[in-house]
């Protein structure tokens, strides 16, 4: 089992855009490199909540260019994979007529499958060499690339995909009296510290973006996320840093809890060590649902961050669990229905969601763990909403019904 500082390293990364345009993007652009010939045909097959979570979502650099199948052609003409989540940075003039043409030629074929986890299978023919790229289980991670029917080496910049999980944490990860001390040790791990410190710089900087479609009222933290998210969704070519495989966490788990910090000048250092109890924690609840899940990642991960992180701030961890599970008494139940615009209220929905369950449980009010799904502990309540996991799936296949009618 990896180390919690090599686990949660891997959960921090930038990119450009939505992250599932993205990774159909990264997978395409190594078909893209290989090739070596014009293409003549393209099969796609995709699991449904990554197809899902694209449909909809803008792309930087690309205009009107939205959706799977844009994704795909914009990365098979970037060809770099070298750029990872970030290769929608690479689009020019040349390269969307580029892109143009090959979307025009009707060239890609696109089949789902209904399976648990990441997939995202490339296969690009010409008329004498083919490439096969394929993701498995995360969004950079590699699970095989050939030409011709042979491997070609994978470079150090590649994550390989292997039977262990990218987030996989050892039980007592998730004892709240055991944070503090896992704090210490990241925040001591100078490459995590600075590593933070970027991520902080880039999501704010998104914050203030945003605050073009949905300005700020005041210090109001569900503002600057929604704004946020709302550019990032629509394609705004505004780097971010995600968290556990997605964008939106990155950035409704890092900004109500920078705002709240420098609202009480708590200091840099508070800061990156109640940045780092929010991303542990987003990461730990995504460890459970899956990095493309068909739960929605900003309320019940990224929700569960903001607490962590402001109580942090306020001394106030030993509030966690009652404070976790006021506030997913109120959000459980909330399916993801794709990657888009709106997604900017489930971000305000988290944000004041958590808000919400901290001010009660510091008023003493904590709902009972005896009531529904909740647990005694956050480990336990985690443990039964996660039994809910296929019955929720089942919503997949008539959201994309419903995404294709329109």
């Amino acid at each position: 089992m990896k180390s919690v500082q090599q686990t949660l390293k891997k959960a921090l990364e930038i990119t450009s855009g939505c992250t599932e345009p993205a990774a159909i993007a990264y997978c395409a652009s190594f078909a893209g490199k290989y090739l070596d010939e014009p293409v003549e045909e393209i099969l796609l097959t995709i699991d449904q909540r990554t197809y899902k979570n694209a449909f909809a979502a803008g792309i930087p650099h690309a205009g009107d260019r939205k959706g799977t199948e844009w994704a795909l052609v914009l990365g098979f003409v970037t060809a770099s994979p070298e750029k990872r989540l970030s290769l929608f940075t690479q689009l020019t003039p040349e390269l969307l007529t580029q892109a143009d043409t090959l979307h025009d030629k009707k060239s890609i074929t696109v089949t789902l499958k209904d399976m648990e986890g990441l997939l995202i299978d490339i296969q690009a023919k010409g008329a004498t060499h083919s490439v096969h790229s394929v993701l498995k289980g995360g969004h950079t991670r590699v699970h095989h690339l050939s030409k011709n029917g042979v491997d070609i080496q994978l470079g150090d910049l590649i994550d390989r995909a292997t039977d262990e999980s990218y987030f996989t944490f050892s039980p007592d990860c998730f004892e709240v009296q055991n944070w503090p001390d896992m704090i210490e040790s990241l925040y001591n791990d100078a490459e995590m510290q600075e590593l933070v410190r970027q991520g902080i710089a880039y999501n704010m900087a998104a914050a203030l973006h945003g605050q073009q479609y949905i300005p700020q009222l005041g210090n109001d933290a569900e503002h600057l996320v929604m704004g946020a998210i709302y550019s990032r969704m629509n394609g705004d070519p505004i780097p971010v840093m995600s968290c556990a495989g997605s964008g939106n966490k990155g950035l409704t788990s890092f900004i109500p809890v920078v705002t709240f910090s420098r609202n009480k000048q708590r200091g840099e250092e508070a800061e990156i060590k109640a940045v780092l109890v929010a991303v542990l924690l987003t990461t730990l609840i995504t460890s459970r649902f899956g990095e493309v899940s068909s739960v929605c990642g900003a309320q019940y991960a990224a929700g569960a961050g903001i607490i962590g992180g402001i109580l942090y701030l306020r001394d106030e961890m030993h509030l966690f669990e009652g404070a976790y599970n006021n506030f997913v008494s109120a959000t459980s139940g909330g399916f993801c229905d794709g990657a888009k615009g709106s997604c900017s209220m489930r971000g305000s929905t988290a944000v004041s969601g958590a808000l919400n369950a901290i001010q009660h449980a510091e008023a003493g009010f904590i709902v009972s763990a005896r009531d529904g799904f909740l647990g005694q502990t956050f480990l336990e309540t985690l443990d039964n909403l996660q039994k809910y996991n296929p019955l929720i799936a089942r919503f997949e296949l008539e959201t994309i019904k419903i995404l294709k009618d329109k």
